[in-house]
């Protein structure tokens, strides 16, 4: 989780470098101090959803225009990944066997 929120930063600190724009200034702008809008960038603290929103209004941003993306399909596979996980091998043989007939059902119509 931790890289998550760096890697928030780092695309704060990008858009704000590319906007010619201070820490103060976005802080300012955000309504937020800027020792914590400093932290923010650096991944050293985590903002509300509130504070968020407003340091994406103040870049100019979608708040989603910050947010990491995964490669386009893999979001369903960590999706699988993540029930599967904690099961023993012959447990996700079975669910990963019981998904690939749903699956070939699926193309049959």
């Amino acid at each position: 989780m931790d890289n998550f929120y760096a890697e928030i930063g780092r695309r704060m600190k990008s858009v704000r470098t590319a906007l010619r724009l201070t820490q103060a200034q976005v802080a300012e702008k955000a309504g937020i101090d800027t020792s914590f809008y400093g932290q923010i960038e650096r991944g050293a603290n985590i903002p509300s959803l509130r504070t968020f929103a407003a340091v994406a209004a103040a870049l100019k941003l979608d708040a989603s225009d910050l947010l990491p993306r995964q490669p386009r399909g893999r979001l369903h596979e960590t999706a699988v990944e993540n029930l599967l996980a904690g099961l023993d091998s012959k447990r996700k043989a079975l669910v990963l066997g019981l998904v690939k007939d749903i699956v070939a059902r699926y193309k049959e119509r």
